[in-house]
């Protein structure tokens, strides 16, 4: 599993041009093959900071979304954005839940019939 995040600042003017920019990409991106999830957040701490996050099942399904017609939106926004952006690519090998918070904060379980 691929995440793709790509953290950016923008000024107020241009922030509800990006915001319907990013929305109308993220509907259609959610339905391409082998995307796992993907959402635009705004930072409520940091006004005009977004973050634009991506899962993909694997890194063929990524690349092929970064050469896309559609990826272009994403790049176009960038170049709006007051500074450069923050773009990371990370591969996920294990992915854990509750069990990990649990663990941490209590122990491990004991296994069953142990």
């Amino acid at each position: 599993m691929i995440h793709a995040s790509i953290r950016m600042k923008f000024a107020p003017e241009t922030l509800s041009e990006v915001r319907e920019i990013l929305c109308a990409m993220m509907e259609r991106t959610a339905v391409c093959p082998g995307c796992l999830g993907c959402n635009v957040y705004e930072d409520l701490l940091d006004a005009g900071s977004v973050l634009l996050d991506e899962w993909w099942k694997t890194q063929a399904d990524l690349d092929r979304h970064l050469r896309s017609d559609l990826y272009r939106r994403v790049i176009l926004v960038m170049e709006m954005a007051v500074k450069k952006p923050e773009i990371k690519f990370s591969e996920i090998t294990k992915t854990t839940g509750m069990e990990t918070l649990r663990n941490s904060r209590f122990g491990p379980s004991p296994r069953p019939g142990c």
